[in-house]
């Protein structure tokens, strides 16, 4: 049996997403071993698809016996080295139970107790680069990497991601197609309600598509498809497709599009994997947290006059403050502007 090499990363798909350019870079470092990982269930279907990692064991945040099943499952395996890029308290107690020559995880009171080397966290960071950083201790030239380096100003969208920490693309049939398209793709969802841009600012953003002759997509999970038909509102020209797709080819699918709109949610991350132009709208969150989409051809609309900015790590289900002026006030005339940067012949 193959010496395996195990991260522990069960954030959500954004996150995850976030975390292939530390898949990659580990499976370059070690290519004579299998890369698991440990993921949220549901998440893991497109990293096997796309043959980002070999074994993926998924759980589920209120159920204990995914948790053991999936410890009993990995400790089966000869585990090299543990990366637990996951901060929450669950994750680490998942990695003590992990048998592994080496348990690598970030500086918490915590991971004092349970990993051996414990790296620095560099919350300024975006999120791309501060999760590669637990490598520092198994390759030189990751260290060498991080060696007086300030990487804040990569939060900042109008900054290349560095090719060090890029996607790089390890499946053709993944990657954005050279041939011209009139799709775009709306995602108007979020896992948290005060990420999602407001109704009439999708339907109104959809018509302007619409009458520039583009064909208009509107997308997200099964629990969007709500959304995605009240936006719709009827208009036979607008195609709802929430729900109808799996993960992995919704990931697979967007490739398709000229350009995708999107709250701060893992479809941004979807579309900048794919090398697709995306628009992303920011609301109670901002990309100085970290989580800008990690790409070179993008565009953020955000109200950067509103200082209850940003209210949390992730958003809220109800604005703090009553009012959700962040979203409210961004106009559909906005959004259409940032879009008008990729595609030239819209009219708005």
């Amino acid at each position: 049996m193959k010496k395996m090499n195990l991260v522990i990363q069960t954030a959500f798909l954004g996150d995850l997403i976030l975390s292939i350019p530390l898949f990659q870079k580990i499976k370059s470092l070690f290519p004579d071993q299998e890369l698991g990982v440990v993921c949220k269930r549901g998440l893991g279907e497109f990293l096997l698809h796309e043959k980002i990692v070999d074994q993926v064991y998924e759980v589920e945040k209120s159920n204990r016996a995914s948790y053991v099943a999936a410890l009993k499952k990995i400790n089966q395996h000869q585990v090299q080295n543990l990366y637990c890029v996951h901060r929450s308290t669950r994750s680490l107690l998942m990695a003590a139970q992990i048998k592994a020559e080496k348990r690598i995880g970030f500086n918490s009171f915590l991971g004092f107790w349970v990993f051996d080397d414990c790296i620095d966290f560099l919350d300024e960071a975006p999120e791309a680069i501060r999760q590669f950083k637990i490598l520092e201790t198994t390759d030189l030239q990751v260290r060498e990497l991080f060696l007086n380096q300030d990487f804040s100003r990569y939060n900042d969208v109008r900054e290349t991601p560095p090719i060090e920490f890029a996607f790089a693309p390890l499946s053709s049939s993944l990657r954005a197609s050279t041939k011209s398209s009139n799709r775009v793709a709306l995602f108007p969802g979020s896992v948290w309600n005060t990420k999602k841009w407001t109704e009439e600012g999708y339907r109104e953003l959809a018509q302007i598509f619409l009458n520039s002759g583009y064909e208009v997509d509107l997308l997200g999970g099964p629990d969007e498809k709500a959304l995605c038909e009240a936006i719709a509102n009827g208009d036979s020209r607008l195609r709802v497709l929430a729900g109808r797709d799996s993960i992995a080819d919704t990931i697979a699918n967007v490739k398709n599009y000229s350009l995708v709109v999107s709250n701060d949610s893992a479809p941004t991350h979807m579309a900048s994997y794919a090398g697709v132009p995306v628009v992303t709208i920011f609301g109670p969150t901002t990309s100085v947290m970290g989580f800008r989409p990690w790409a070179e051809k993008v565009r953020v609309v955000e109200n950067e006059n509103m200082l209850c900015r940003p209210c949390g790590p992730h958003g809220h289900l109800t604005c703090p403050l009553g009012h959700h002026l962040c979203m409210k006030t961004i106009s559909s005339a906005q959004v259409a502007a940032a879009c008008g940067a990729f595609l030239p012949d819209l009219v708005y």
